[in-house]
């Protein structure tokens, strides 16, 4: 349903500029559309009812980061663990090597090595201000760091415009995260503000349009 696609666009654009023009009270409205409309978009005869959930729990997540408290704010964030725990599964079935081939490839070793960089980097700024929080975050940091080694491993051995779709969206996903990760536990004010949203409803459009294609017609 390419018109949903529109209707996210739309949607989408409308919700960041009313981020940026600080019209929060309107941003109610545009952000529990936004996953639903990319399940329209998505969905079709021969649709993965796993990707179906990952959106689902990307859409529970929104609604409870929306909330105010410290409980919301975990329950949102658990959502997005089952989300990305999901795209990760996903990811993975497209990988064509073993494990054993994965570990010895220079592939592998430079997806590896970018996404541990990130992690260890992450993870060195926010460790000392995590407290009680810091295995339940350092579990959240390695899940999206791994999707990313595995999304640049699909990229560097399947070379096409949409493998590379897939890294960036996973990408600009991770971005939204750490940003999210920061505001929250670096600094004392939101510092990123629009950029948030600005980078997750093209991330999770990219992830999207990728499984849709991948299910009209399977890379090879």
């Amino acid at each position: 349903m390419k018109n949903a696609a529109y209707l996210f666009w739309i949607i989408g654009i409308a919700h960041v500029f009313l981020q940026y023009t600080n019209q929060e009270i309107w941003t109610t409205y545009t952000k529990p559309l936004l996953v639903p409309l990319l399940a329209l978009f998505y969905y079709h005869k021969n649709s993965k009812k796993i990707f179906l959930a990952a959106l689902l729990f990307s859409w529970v997540g929104d609604l409870l980061l929306m909330g105010k408290g410290s409980l919301f704010f975990l329950l949102g964030i658990l959502s997005f663990w089952i989300t990305q725990l999901l795209y990760l599964h996903l990811i993975n079935k497209e990988i064509e090597l073993t494990l054993k081939d994965f570990l010895s490839s220079k592939e592998g070793l430079i997806s590896s090595l970018l996404f541990g960089v990130y992690f260890l980097g992450t993870m060195k700024l926010l460790g000392p201000k995590l407290g009680t929080l810091t295995i339940p975050v350092s579990g959240y940091a390695i899940t999206i760091a791994t999707i990313g080694i595995l999304a640049m491993l699909l990229w560097m051995t399947k070379r096409n415009a949409k493998t590379f779709e897939l890294l960036v969206g996973v990408i600009l996903f991770i971005v939204s995260d750490s940003m999210i990760a920061f505001n929250t536990f670096y600094f004392e004010e939101n510092i990123f503000g629009f950029w948030v949203m600005a980078t997750y409803i093209p991330a999770q459009f990219l992830i999207c349009n990728y499984f849709r294609t991948l299910n009209f017609n399977p890379i090879s």
